[in-house]
């Protein structure tokens, strides 16, 4: 997973149990790019980044150390914020290139207090779109959004998900399951391709996961459980934080005690770990990564 330092990089560290085995990449500080990045995004291998300077945003293969440089969006995001993004992979994608899958670059900004829109850009037309709705979801948590299922997904600080479909260009707003009521800490993610929610019971130390049924439209959504267990299996204490999770139906956590990023089975095993993180030159905005080979845009 990527993570930025003090020093205003990119930091990178691999998930592997088995530490000869961990997959590197060519340049995990993107030391290589025309300007200073930072790492907003990431699915299925492909990486979203935004130029400190310009604002342009970027997509890039940090394993096939490929890039390009995105068309210059049509509204104003805030080069001073940190917009909230997703890489949205298309549901369904029919095309013979095995290396190549049409994407959306979701990018949710405020366009006043407690007000958001959506802008995104399509592989399909090359070109950005406006949303055709804003919503009015409190503030999107900017280190929160999530790809799945065609769809991208952000968490917000009123207990609801904000979902944009880039098929249609609609802006939806819906209620997290109903265990997350009541729970400060939890989280969104995506687990073998479904959109999931994971929260913490703090005083009973339990860990429950939900997925969002596929096919249910934005506006009748069905949560179905993926799982729960003990969160004292793998040492769980109050200063633990829920992380993003990406590809395997794993819970992901944040240990600031032991400087861990611990991922864990729904038995509640450890079975990954990163750290410790130890002399404090990193912040915790960390962003999931599964390398693949995954093309960035078709070749012609």
């Amino acid at each position: 997973m990527f993570h930025h330092t003090p020093l205003d990089s990119v930091a990178y560290a691999a998930f592997d149990p088995v530490r000869s085995a961990k997959q590197l990449i060519p340049d995990p500080a993107f030391s290589a790019f025309p300007e200073r990045v930072s790492v907003l995004a990431s699915a299925r291998g492909l990486v979203c980044l935004r130029g400190c300077a310009t604002g342009f945003y970027y997509v890039a293969n940090p394993l096939t150390f490929r890039r390009v440089r995105l068309p210059y969006h049509n509204r104003d995001h805030r080069l001073d914020a940190d917009p909230a993004v997703v890489i949205a992979f298309e549901d369904d994608d029919d095309d013979d290139d095995a290396g190549f899958r049409h994407y959306h670059v979701v990018v949710t900004y405020q366009v006043h207090d407690g007000v958001w829109a959506v802008e995104s850009f399509s592989t399909r037309t090359w070109d950005w779109r406006v949303g055709d709705d804003i919503c009015a979801p409190e503030t999107v948590v900017a280190q929160s959004g999530v790809g799945a299922r065609g769809r991208a997904f952000f968490r917000t600080t009123i207990g609801h998900i904000l979902c944009y479909t880039p098929e249609t260009g609609c802006v939806d707003l819906i209620p997290a399951p109903q265990e997350v009521e009541g729970r400060k800490d939890w989280e969104i993610g995506e687990m073998e391709g479904n959109f999931c929610v994971a929260c913490v019971d703090k005083d009973a130390k339990e860990v429950a996961v939900l997925y969002m049924v596929p096919g249910d439209a934005a506006d009748q959504v069905t949560w179905a459980w993926a799982g729960q267990f003990h969160a004292n299996k793998m040492g769980y204490h109050d200063r633990m934080t829920l992380l993003r999770s990406q590809g395997a139906a794993e819970v992901v956590m944040w240990d600031p005690l032991e400087q861990l990023v611990l991922a864990a089975d729904f038995d509640g095993r450890v079975t990954r770990s990163i750290g410790p993180l130890s002399g404090g030159m990193y912040y915790s905005d960390f962003i999931p990564y599964v390398n693949s080979y995954a093309d960035i845009y078709r070749s012609v």
